[in-house]
């Protein structure tokens, strides 16, 4: 009897150690080197944080706002989220082989007063039984651009804006949908304008135009209407201030200073706008 409840107990726990090992083969199998893993860490690269009356630029700094999407080997999406739900898939199995890690939030248009796009990309390749983390930064498609006027413009002028015009985005708007190929900032204005960029930035053409008021119009060229015209280098994920200050002689004559602020959180320091000046 004895030797038989020996038997028996052995038998037993052979079972439970074949049922172990079949188990572990199991998720070997399912794991095994056709497989590895892939860990998506979302960060926000946006730096334009000021906050206006017409976009809170907060909420492109959220990632939980964002939309993910991850692409297999074959192009086929096996992850389609927000940025909220996607450690609710990490680690993702996936088969070895390459792979695509996009996401988005926001609109992108040629330029915009309330909205932007914020955008990033990862490709790279999951190896067999190995972890892939991958740490996708979004960032703005995007410049921004902001005027002062200094108070002493009221002064000696009853009207002036500034025109922005000779970017990509904003010239292929004007062809596609016979639009004006400019965005302008009028005296009154507060909120910033987006500017859709290339990836490598642009050059923003300006033209600041003013009307004297008739007590400071020059006697010899009685010109009421002034305009300056430069141009500017703007780069994506960057904040531009044109700053605007008038110059009065005692000859009457009237000029501008113009600097160009290019931090992106408003930072206490100017540069000198590198401009060709165009009477």
């Amino acid at each position: 009897m004895k030797k038989t409840r020996c038997m028996l107990g052995v038998a037993l726990s052979l079972g439970v150690l074949f049922a172990s090992c079949s188990q572990n083969l199991e998720v070997e199998d399912q794991l095994g080197s056709e497989q590895g893993r892939l860990n998506v860490t979302l960060k926000s690269g946006t730096e334009l944080f000021v906050g206006t009356r017409a976009l809170n630029e907060a909420a492109f700094a959220n990632t939980d706002n964002y939309t993910v999407i991850v692409t297999n080997k074959d192009g086929q999406e096996v992850v389609n989220c927000s940025g909220s739900e996607l450690a609710n898939y990490m680690p993702l199995t996936m088969p070895i082989g390459s792979y695509v890690v996009k996401a988005f939030y926001g609109e992108e248009l040629a330029a915009s007063r309330d909205r932007f796009y914020v955008y990033g990309e990862e490709m790279g390749s999951i190896k067999a039984e190995q972890e892939e983390p991958v740490v996708l930064t979004c960032n703005p498609t995007c410049g921004r651009i902001t005027v002062n006027f200094a108070e002493e413009m009221s002064t000696f002028y009853s009207n002036y804006n500034v025109v922005f015009s000779g970017t990509k985005a904003i010239t292929d708007h004007e062809l596609k949908y016979d639009s004006p190929g400019f965005v302008k900032w009028n005296k009154d204005d507060k909120d910033p304008w987006y500017v859709k960029l290339e990836p490598n930035g642009e050059n923003v053409n300006f033209e600041l135009v003013v009307t004297t008021k008739d007590e400071y119009i020059n006697i010899e060229n009685n010109n009421q209407v002034l305009t300056k015209k430069g141009t500017f280098s703007l780069a994506r994920n960057k904040a531009y201030k044109m700053n605007v200050t008038p110059s009065y002689t005692a000859k009457g004559e009237l000029d501008f200073d113009i600097k160009i602020d290019e931090s992106t959180i408003d930072k206490e320091y100017d540069i000198e706008v590198p401009v060709d000046w165009i009477q």
